[in-house]
């Protein structure tokens, strides 16, 4: 699991209307502050066992500029049956997203002159965010703070990754036993340093990948390791497992709970771990005797989530959009409760997997590939969240994606609320709809992003997405264009929100609209609804609403709605609702 190579061995055991306007074609180690490539393998983002224990908070191992002081956000869950009222969602699924090879993608702390680094947007349908990692003298992956801010802002774990290589990729039992260092009354001084690593940076946990076959005595010493790390981790950290090791000290994959690998989650009534990663060949009748096996160890099935390896070369796994029956395969019945939580790992494969997915890390013109896979893995073929997909797939077997299982959750629930659609980079950057700068990359500048990317009415014919040509504010502007007159009116949910009303709440809005016919729309909780008109102009033109006759209630959900008979597009730049009402316009 921890590298593309070492899997292949394992095993034997809505289209976006991105617009390109593309211009002509800390020493030592320490994070890169000055504007070049992310560092892959340097302090502070990997440590080899000898610098864990060398590492100090003060010391030439450790970087200030990689704390996150973001706090993590709380979250609400869609109470409703969300944009599709067909779909047969599973609230308690968690569901981890696990890139393959963060440090490759995402070790830097300044903002980058380029556009076409990795971003990720879907936050809404995701719970904890991994920073896989790993080599054989890189043990200990530590998450960048861009991305750390930006996911605590969405409500989203980050767990770092302790790695120990297979044998036959370069890792040694001496290593482990080297990190398994025990001290006096079942101390782990390593494990003790994990949680000041975690504390000190501001993230939120670990996920422990060891994958060295060692001797039954040192296996034994794995798991006392864990169980210490369980239990002095401070509330809200979590430890997770890859099943990979048994208690044995042989490392063979189970792929499922089973009574092998079931000490390394729950060991009587010690807690060895928080929840268990499981490797990818698994059947449905492995996870539903996995799942009855941890209740009957009084633990709760979605502490075991269930991996599915996307990459797009490993045609025996669950390969993104080649493999599109697998998510049915997880459930009761294959549309009833879920069976675990979900691992989604590689899903880098709209980055730098080439072919059909474009090759976006080395070639910027691939943005439109790069955004459209993300959102097909999240929204299924059809890229679109409200079209009914869960029952689509049983009668067809098209891939209806992870928001047929899991509805969306949102940090939005206190004013002021703004977004300008900004994803965190640009081929240009702007201002006010002025431009201020050219290519650019910090996910740490990325704006609040809609709930549910994307959803319309079924019926209607819409391209959806980032325009990185025009925008008001950072890198990009939410484009909506009809691609045929609309025959029907549409509706296009767009952000979950809670947010309360006052009698001085206002409503601003910046937009590009090409004809009349474009509004926006707040639902309140009690199912009233505030329409607001968009001018039809054809540059920025920004709007202000008093919202004042709502006081008391909720804004639960921002949606755009569009008239019958609309051809033309929108751009979105802005919406911000705040406290002090700005005379209408």
């Amino acid at each position: 699991m921890a590298r593309r190579l070492i899997r292949a061995a394992l095993w034997r055991g809505t289209a976006f209307a991105i617009a390109l306007a593309l211009p002509g074609s800390a020493a030592f180690a320490r994070a890169p502050h000055a504007a070049d490539a992310p560092l892959a393998l340097s302090p502070p983002f990997a440590l080899s066992v000898e610098q864990l224990f060398a590492w100090e908070a003060a010391g030439p191992l450790a970087d200030a500029g990689n704390v996150s002081r973001v706090p993590l956000a709380g979250r609400m869950v869609d109470p409703g049956p969300g944009p599709d009222p067909a779909a047969r969602l599973d609230p308690k699924v968690r569901v981890l997203f696990a890139p393959d090879g963060m440090n490759n993608f995402g070790n830097y702390l300044a903002p980058q002159p380029r556009f076409n680094l990795y971003t990720f947007t879907h936050w809404a349908q995701i719970d904890v965010l991994s920073w896989f990692a790993g080599t054989a003298g890189h043990n200990v992956l530590i998450p960048a703070r861009p991305w750390v801010d930006t996911a605590h802002r969405n409500g989203v774990k980050v767990i770092g990754t302790a790695f120990f290589a297979p044998l036959a990729w370069g890792g040694s039992a001496k290593t482990l036993e080297a990190f398994l260092r025990e001290e006096g009354e079942g101390r782990f001084p390593a494990a003790d340093r994990l949680v000041e690593l975690a504390r000190h940076y501001g993230f939120d946990g670990w996920l422990i990948n060891q994958e060295t076959d060692v001797s039954p005595e040192l296996a034994r010493r794995m798991t006392r390791f864990m169980a210490y790390l369980t239990r002095i981790a401070p509330p809200g950290m979590e430890i997770h497992w890859y099943d990979a090791m048994l208690p044995d000290g042989r490392v063979q994959w189970q792929n499922a709970y089973t009574a092998g690998n079931a000490p390394l989650l729950q060991d009587g009534a010690t807690r060895v771990s928080d929840a268990m990663f499981l490797n990818y060949a698994w059947t449905p009748a492995g996870l539903r005797a996995g799942a009855a096996l941890a209740e009957a160890r009084g633990r709760d099935r979605y502490a075991l989530f269930v991996g599915a390896d996307l990459w797009p070369a490993r045609h025996n796994a669950q390969q993104a959009f080649g493999n599109k029956r697998w998510l049915r395969g997880l459930r009761e019945h294959g549309d009833g409760p879920a069976l675990g939580s979900v691992a989604l790992f590689a899903p880098n494969f709209n980055f730098n997997a080439g072919g059909e997915f474009g090759d976006f890390r080395a070639n910027p013109r691939d943005a439109e590939a790069f955004y459209d896979g993300e959102v097909r893995l999240f929204a299924g073929d059809d890229r679109n969240m409200a079209a009914g997909n869960s029952t689509e797939a049983m009668r067809t077997g098209a891939w209806e994606g992870i928001a047929a299982l899991v509805p969306a959750r949102s940090t939005i629930a206190k004013l002021p609320f703004e977004t300008g659609f900004n994803t965190g980079h640009g081929l240009t950057d702007f201002r006010d709809g002025r431009v201020v700068g050219g290519p650019w990359h910090d996910m740490a500048r990325q704006d609040p992003l809609p709930s549910w990317q994307f959803a319309y009415s079924p019926a209607a014919r819409l391209r959806i997405g980032y325009d990185f040509q025009r925008a008001w504010q950072g890198g990009s502007s939410l484009r909506v264009a009809p691609q045929a007159v609309l025959g029907n009116p549409a509706e296009v949910p767009l952000f979950l929100t809670d947010l309360p009303i006052d009698a001085r709440t206002g409503l601003s809005v910046t937009a590009i609209a090409a004809s009349p016919g474009y509004a926006l729309r707040l639902t309140m909780a009690d199912g009233s609804e505030s329409l607001h008109p968009l001018t039809a102009r054809g540059v920025w033109q920004e709007r202000h609403w008093c919202l004042g006759r709502f006081a008391g209630k909720a804004v639960r959900r921002i949606s755009l709605v569009i008239d019958r008979g609309q051809s033309k597009p929108l751009n979105l730049g802005k919406i911000t609702i705040r406290d002090g009402c700005s005379p209408p316009t």
